[in-house]
């Protein structure tokens, strides 16, 4: 075997690792932290290198056939994904389809990949140690490496994928080169058909435009810059263990009738837990259009500055307890196999599994400047997100009335101080306080000034929703002291409040009920209005969400917090890479194609006769022009007298149509097999006596019809 050949086969076999990056980003919060992580990288890594160099191994020491190569390479593969990762492959699509990244690594879903690398690493190595041409090392990769890319696409790819698939790729191709020039090598090897050609120069270009557009701005979702998410087009199997809504329960807690009780240790005395976030309102209840993801113990991260804690939960009484509790968005817990929603961070424990007694969680506490938020806009309600009779013009106009000629953060700031701190408004103590949160008890909690907290935040979060901005209602605790350093929380304590979101801080809590705002946070009065003059409504001023021709409200962001839509520019360079690719790249396959279809005829003499017109298309494609009316006598001339190399398989080869074509006898199978044999002769010495520029421009045009043997020779 020429060292070339050996050198460029390794460097295919580095091909295969290009899958390992691309799924990296799965399987950690970065792909660095996945490639560090042992438990990934020995899982896919080896699969994709002991099967290639195995392969090699036999190509170098032995002289088997490449059926019984390939066969060894598939063993060793199926041999290591089931010693190091013992699972169910086939489970392995449909978990990473309905699982949220990071995924644990371990399971079907690090098992696929294993399988992906490894297949990528012999498709990219076979190639070459079957003496094809370089590029044909490269679509078993990229292919991996693309689904690799799609479904990592929310967590990003590593930046030097590109350029790394690239070097490799540009690297076969000057082995490719030097064993060309080299004297020694086989002549197969050095035959310039075999280098390169066109196609392959369009799938360096395509490795290299897959790898670098193939990340989170590939493709455009209704024209925002959004990445696409192939686990949006499955339907997600993980369900709450409930389906009524947590605000629906919040008088039974809050008057004992449903018994709960936690313990709860860690860093900090939280005075609040987070439980569930209700962002849709139909004018009657507050429900969540969440979605839940199969999860980890490692949960997507919030963007945005954040605090990071840690918190001990121990369920002494579950009650209705279905969502996980923490004293902020959870990023990592102790339990595998529950369900979150990307949107919210909200965690469940799913109705498939039993609830838990207990469990650790980290959580990030959102941390902003109460200072920055005059100068922060709320972000506006995003278009559709309201059902139409969900805020009537009557609770704009009461909103409109307490805010007066503020807006933004003022405005929201005066709406949440008008419950929770004029002294009109109580909290409702009674054994048996007001039910329900809908538009009749908003009415009835503006008419009473009597309530609880269930009313209050729905009262805010729907007034907030009359004057245009994006606001939800939270569920959740009040903690008590307990023992030691211990912190305890019952049904009695449960709580709601409201979050408005803006364009900078994220997601912002108000409390409005009477007594209860607990924000530990510093507050600020409403700014003078000559140190920050606001801008004042006037008749022509774009109006609130919620009344005819309704805009984005004054001092909001006009975008809603959205990037603005263009053109998908990155896909489109993609598509038009493709279409180029398909374009130019199709012929020369579909010729391979139509050539393996002839070999493999049931009819010998059909066979024989498919053997002298393969040959008659590759004198046309490299320039040897064959009348139409031309015998085999005179066919064979022609091409002798252009290349002379070619004249004694030529003349096998005639002799051979000739006698299928006009002799008494029937062809054996031996007689069409060694016609092919001389085919393939000729076609390499047509191929060393061709220009490199020939050979391009011949596999753009399409060889004209010859018959297959003439009469008169």
């Amino acid at each position: 075997m020429s060292r070339w050949l050996l050198v460029r086969a390794a460097l295919a076999g580095l091909l295969g690792l290009a899958p390992v990056v691309a799924f990296a980003g799965l399987f950690g919060r970065t792909a660095d932290e996945a490639l560090a992580d042992p438990g990934y990288l020995l899982a896919t890594a080896g699969a994709a290198l002991l099967p290639a160099l195995a392969g090699m191994l036999l190509a170098t020491t032995t002289r088997v056939p490449p059926v019984t190569r390939l066969t060894v390479e598939l063993t060793v593969l199926v041999a290591y994904v089931g010693l190091v990762s013992p699972a169910r492959v086939t489970d392995g699509p449909y978990r990473l389809l309905t699982s949220v990244p990071p995924v644990d690594p371990g399971g079907p879903e690090l098992a696929l990949v294993a399988v992906f690398a490894g297949l990528a690493g012999i498709g990219a190595v076979e190639p070459s140690l079957r003496r094809a041409a370089a590029p044909w090392a490269l679509p078993a990769p990229l292919l991996a490496m693309t689904a690799g890319l799609l479904l990592t696409t929310p967590t990003g790819v590593p930046g030097w994928l590109a350029p790394a698939v690239a070097v490799i790729a540009l690297a076969m191709l000057a082995t490719a080169a030097a064993g060309h020039r080299d004297p020694d090598a086989d002549p197969g090897v050095r035959a310039p058909g075999r280098l390169v050609g066109l196609p392959g120069l369009v799938l360096v270009l395509a490795a290299g435009a897959a790898a670098s557009l193939l990340g989170p701005a590939l493709v455009t979702v209704a024209g925002e810059r959004t990445p696409a998410d192939p686990r949006d087009l499955v339907a997600q199997p993980v369900r709450p263990r409930t389906g009524s809504s947590p605000l629906a329960q919040f008088p039974a807690l809050r008057t004992g009738k449903l018994g709960l009780r936690l313990t709860v240790t860690g860093d900090g005395t939280p005075d609040r837990l987070r439980y569930a976030t209700l962002d849709r309102f139909d004018g009657t209840y507050w429900t969540s259009a969440a979605t839940y993801w199969r999860a980890g113990r490692q949960l997507p991260a919030p963007t945005g500055p954040a605090e990071l804690v840690t918190q001990q939960i121990r369920i002494d009484q579950r009650g209705p307890l279905e969502w996980l509790v923490s004293a902020g968005r959870p990023v990592e817990v102790s339990l595998g196999g529950l369900g979150v929603d990307r949107t919210t961070g909200d965690v469940i424990f799913p109705e498939n599994r039993p609830a838990p007694e207990g469990y650790t969680v980290r959580s990030a506490v959102p941390r902003f400047t109460v200072a920055d938020l005059p100068a922060d806009p709320p972000a506006v309600l995003p278009p559709g997100s309201v059902p139409a009779g969900s805020v009537p013009a009557g609770l704009l106009a009461q909103a409109t009335s307490i805010t007066g000629a503020s807006a933004g953060y003022p405005a929201l700031r005066r709406l949440a101080d008008h419950f929770a701190r004029n002294g009109d408004y109580r909290l409702d103590t009674s054994p048996r306080p007001p039910a329900g949160h809908g538009l009749y008890q908003i009415d009835r909690l503006l008419e009473t000034r009597n309530g609880t907290a269930e009313q209050y935040a729905s009262a805010f979060a729907v007034l907030a929703r009359a004057l245009g901005y994006d606001a939800r209602v939270v569920v959740g605790f009040r903690t008590r002291t307990g023992p030691g350093d211990s912190r305890v929380v019952t049904g009695r304590d449960v709580d709601a409040w409201a979050e408005v979101r803006f364009t900078n801080a994220g997601w912002v809590p108000f409390h409005p009920t009477p007594g209860q705002s607990g924000d530990r946070r510093p507050e600020q009065p409403d700014p003078p209005p000559s140190s920050a003059p606001e801008p004042a409504r006037t008749p022509n001023a774009p109006k609130p969400v919620g009344s005819p021709g309704s805009a984005a409200p004054p001092g909001a962001a006009p975008d809603s917090g959205r990037p603005a839509s263009g053109p998908p520019w990155p896909a489109v360079a993609l598509l038009s890479v493709l279409g180029l690719f398909v374009l130019v790249g199709a012929p020369p396959t579909a010729k391979r194609a139509v050539r393996a279809r002839r070999r493999r005829l049931d009819d010998p003499g059909r066979r024989l006769l498919a053997a002298w017109r393969d040959t008659l298309e590759r004198c046309a494609e490299t320039g040897v022009t064959v009348s139409r009316a031309s015998t085999t006598g005179e066919a064979l001339a022609t091409l002798t007298g252009r290349v002379p190399a070619a004249d004694g398989p030529a003349r096998a080869l005639v002799a051979l149509v000739d006698a299928a074509a006009y002799g008494p006898a029937r062809v054996t199978i031996v007689e069409a097999d060694r016609a092919w044999a001389l085919a393939d002769t000729v076609r390499r010495q047509l191929a060393a006596a061709s220009s490199r520029r020939q050979r391009i421009a011949a596999a753009l045009r399409v060889p004209p019809r010859i018959p297959v043997a003439g009469a008169g020779r």
